[in-house]
């Protein structure tokens, strides 16, 4: 068995820190099974990694992936080498035979963990940028969604999309083909089935599916079924005054608890709100937040579940742990965004 030249020593590095090519690969794999060496080499290297292993994942500041980003883009600017350039240039470097792959190996090391750091930080702050994108997009379709509602307003003197319900009425049976208004959707299905509004404009950007937005809605008295709809919406008080909305939330990223529902066809809903869904942000935007719509058409991030300093929780009712369906809030200040 011949010893390793610093080429192969190289190749199994590369392979190691996971930086070489597929063909590159597939020979490191062959060398390492014919070569007793070359496999104690691999093994040497995992052990001098193995403490990187025990660092536990953080989640990065907001202000720290943003400042990374910003100054990533001005040395772009700035004409300084792109961090893409600088990682080309690493893996092609040559080793510097005359030093021993040892030697160079600390310097090579440190390297790769500079690289490993920042591309870290890069990385977390790519997935901020596009969950701000996506939420951004949320927004303005929300922003959208009060222009046709205004629109309809000015259409029918100054009144809400509404449809009359029979008091009791399971508000969660999206989809529901029986004659009965039940759902607490249907009130904004008017906004599509009138041309305010389309089928699309109602799942948010974020949450997009295979969704046939070709239908026609004059065959639908709701939404189809869930995937056509991924946000909440204000169910009322009923001893409130018709359109005494004040400064209320009335749209906002789906409710978390009801993100999962039986079939219209179900008889009854039965849930058990656990101290876990009392905490969890709406799926829409990886439990970052929610986007809410108020009734003067502004539109806000809320990064909790509530919309002001009461802590009355949009997504929930007072004094309430087990739903099935039906219930109301008792008064307008308990804010209820559902399903």
């Amino acid at each position: 068995m011949t010893s390793l030249t610093e080429q192969q020593k190289q190749l199994i590095f590369d392979y190691c820190i996971g930086i070489s090519s597929e063909s590159e690969s597939a020979q490191a794999h062959e060398l390492i099974f014919a070569n007793d060496e070359a496999s104690k080499l691999l093994k040497s290297l995992k052990t001098s990694f193995s403490p990187l292993d025990t660092i536990a994942d953080e989640v990065c500041p907001d202000e720290l992936a943003d400042g990374a980003i910003w100054r990533a883009q001005q040395a772009v600017r700035t004409g300084q080498v792109a961090l893409h350039e600088l990682l080309k240039a690493e893996q092609l470097r040559t080793s510097g035979l005359n030093t021993g792959f040892w030697r160079n190996l600390t310097a090579r090391l440190a390297t790769a963990a500079v690289f490993m750091i920042v591309g870290t930080v890069l990385l977390t702050g790519g997935r901020l940028i596009h969950q701000r994108y996506w939420q951004q997009q949320c927004g303005n379709q929300l922003a959208g969604m009060f222009n046709a509602v205004d629109a309809y307003r000015s259409d029918n003197n100054g009144q809400m999309p509404a449809l009359a319900t029979t008091p009791g009425a399971p508000w969660w049976k999206i989809g529901y083909k029986g004659p009965e208004n039940v759902s607490n959707t249907r009130k904004m299905w008017i906004l599509v089935k009138n041309n305010y509004a389309k089928p699309g404009d109602f799942v948010c950007p974020a949450m997009k599916e295979d969704c046939d937005f070709g239908i026609d809605p004059a065959e639908y008295n709701d939404f189809p079924n869930r995937k056509y709809v991924t946000y909440s919406f204000r169910i009322s008080c009923p001893k409130s005054p018709v359109g005494d909305l004040r400064r209320q939330i009335i749209v906002a990223d789906l409710n978390p608890a009801f993100e999962i529902l039986p079939s219209p066809s179900t008889e009854s809903l039965n849930i058990k709100i656990i101290d876990e869904l009392l905490k969890l942000n709406s799926p829409n935007h990886k439990g970052r937040g929610q986007n809410a719509l108020f009734c003067d058409g502004s539109v806000r991030f809320l990064k909790n579940r509530h919309s002001d300093a009461s802590l009355d929780d949009i997504f929930t009712l007072q004094n309430k742990s087990t739903y099935e369906g039906t219930e109301l809030p008792t008064c307008e200040s308990d804010s209820f965004l559902a399903p």
